[in-house]
């Protein structure tokens, strides 16, 4: 597991810190952003072992709002062809190829 680093000033972050000790900035809603972003992903995903596909869609797009990260945007590419939304699945699906 990877250690946290503060988006500020690079320097390395202590266990569940929600403050930088070196400069002093408040990460909590980046922390509490990211916390969001991780439970809407297992929630779509959850939600795709039940073929509920639109809850599915719901989840995935709003994983990706929060944190635009490579699994999050491939989530969001099949959950939107399998609620037919070619268009944006295929998007998605360019963008995660091209990265």
């Amino acid at each position: 597991m990877t250690t946290p680093i503060c988006p500020v000033c690079n320097e390395q972050l202590e266990a569940d810190s929600r403050i930088c000790t070196s400069c002093k900035t408040d990460l909590g809603n980046i922390i509490d952003i990211k916390s969001d972003a991780i439970y809407h992903y297992n929630r779509a995903v959850s939600a795709f072992e039940h073929n509920r596909f639109h809850d599915m869609f719901f989840h995935a797009r709003r994983s990706f709002t929060l944190l635009s990260s490579t699994e999050s945007a491939r989530l969001l590419a099949c959950a939107s062809v399998l609620v037919d939304k070619f268009n944006l699945g295929y998007v998605l699906w360019k963008k995660v190829k091209n990265l």
